[in-house]
């Protein structure tokens, strides 16, 4: 009968193939993941150098803390305003008809 997947035997012989086959590959390559991130850990960091050039520059171009203010008052340029804006030159410049009304 115990052709379940959760009968006692299948059980047991999963339990014994995770313990003695998988359990030590996946040791191996936790080992071998921990080594090459020690030694990528160890190398100089792609960006470092240019970040200690740019403090440098920094420090010497200026040690004022003052910051510079950004205007946010001006017109904003999104497709609804220039929509709205090209609608209202439109009929700005539109010609008035000369209907008689009577």
């Amino acid at each position: 009968m115990a052709r379940s997947l959760r009968s006692q035997g299948k059980k047991r012989f999963r339990a014994i193939k995770r313990e003695n086959v998988f359990k030590p590959v996946e040791d191996a390559r936790l080992a071998r993941l921990a080594e090459a991130q020690a030694k990528a850990a160890e190398k100089p960091k792609v960006g470092d150098h240019m970040e200690e050039e740019k403090l440098e520059n920094d420090s010497m171009m200026d040690t004022t803390d003052e910051t510079k203010k950004i205007s946010t008052s001006g017109a904003r340029n999104n497709k609804v305003a220039r929509k709205l804006a090209k609608k209202k030159a439109k009929k700005a410049h539109k010609p008035k008809s000369t209907k008689n009304l009577f």
